[in-house]
């Protein structure tokens, strides 16, 4: 049994331990998950990992199980924060570009609409929000990028008026704030009523190793839409990865040894630098890719558990832990390597 087999297996025992609430990070010794009851920020890789299950199954029942998770995260349309992108890109529109379900392409349409209408002109982006209790000045985050650029780009391909634009504007905006020279990544900057950076960061952006891979991936996203300058931010971005990191598992926070290994930032990095490499003739890629994607296979046990996650290392929490948009994210590149699904599943 191949290590995508294992992990698609993986989905019905985690269903089983959480009942009818999303999983968000599992302790590999005692098995037991931390859920939620309306998702968090990770619902969406909860049901996308379903729709990743039922395209390669096509199993009826997988698909009936896809759908009702995709139908619980339709509230989250109203939700004051950016990670809508997430949300209904992985968890809705997932399910209508890899089984065509009609359900499902109405909520990431209303989800798309609902997080369009967020973009603020001022800032010329649509800011973190407050749905997570977090108070202050309105922020730009990395982490949502991708998530945000695809889904409102498949919705103005939709017939969505506008919305293709509003996103290209959304990303531009965040190379401008986020992306250093040498493609270092700030993961997240405070905004000033005007738009102007409210602050002038920690002085290490781009350490935090999962936020690089979403630049890796966010841009990769974008350059695979636009290209032009947008691909050759997500070169530098990527570049920059391979220099710092390289291709194994990184530390929860790149260049700082002691820090607890993150394979949800490898396995989000080879989804970015697979991208990459169908957006960009220069070679290297997709080896790069396959070599990120094996690093993380090899923490991967024989019962599809995922280990060494990083949840959140500042606040000491999960620290080396089995995480949801970890193990779907690696089910995910693991299935465009094998051929198993046509389109990317992000």
């Amino acid at each position: 049994m191949t290590a995508s087999d294992v992990l698609l297996r993986r989905v019905e025992t985690v269903a089983a331990q959480v009942g009818d609430r999303f999983p968000l990070y599992g302790n590999p010794v005692s098995g037991v998950w931390t859920s939620t009851r309306r998702g968090s920020w990770t619902g969406g890789f909860w049901a996308g990992w379903w729709w990743l299950r039922a395209a390669v199954t096509g199993r009826p029942d997988d698909h009936v199980a896809a759908r009702e998770w995709t139908h619980r995260l339709a509230p989250r349309a109203g939700d004051d924060t950016v990670t809508r992108g997430m949300t209904f890109w992985y968890g809705a529109a997932l399910g209508q570009r890899l089984c065509g379900d009609v359900d499902a392409r109405r909520i990431a349409l209303e989800g798309a609409q609902a997080l369009a209408a967020s973009f603020d002109r001022r800032l010329g982006l649509i800011p973190v929000g407050t749905a997570f209790g977090v108070d202050g000045p309105p922020r730009a985050g990395v982490d949502a990028l991708a998530g945000t650029v695809a889904l409102l780009g498949w919705a103005a391909d939709a017939g969505r008026y506008g919305l293709d634009a509003l996103a290209r504007a959304h990303v531009a905006r965040h190379v401008e704030l986020l992306v250093g020279d040498d493609g270092q990544v700030r993961p997240e900057v405070w905004l000033d009523p005007d738009g102007t950076p409210a602050d002038d960061g920690d002085g290490s952006p781009g350490v935090w190793a999962r936020g690089q891979a979403w630049g890796v991936l966010g841009l990769a996203v974008a350059a695979r839409r636009w290209g032009g300058d947008f691909t050759t931010a997500a070169v530098d971005v990527a570049r920059w990865w391979l220099d710092q990191a390289g291709t194994d598992v990184p530390g929860a926070v790149i260049g700082r040894a002691e820090a607890p290994p993150d394979t949800s930032a490898a396995a989000i990095a080879a989804a970015g630098l697979l991208t990459l490499s169908q957006v960009t003739a220069e070679a290297g890629w997709a080896d790069a890719a396959l070599a990120v994607a094996s690093s993380a296979v090899g923490r991967l046990d024989g019962g599809g558990v995922l280990r060494d996650g990083c949840y959140d290392l500042a606040g000491g929490v999960a620290m080396r832990h089995e995480l949801v948009w970890g193990s779907f994210f690696l089910a995910a590149v693991l299935a465009v390597l094998a051929g198993k699904v046509d389109e990317h599943p992000w």
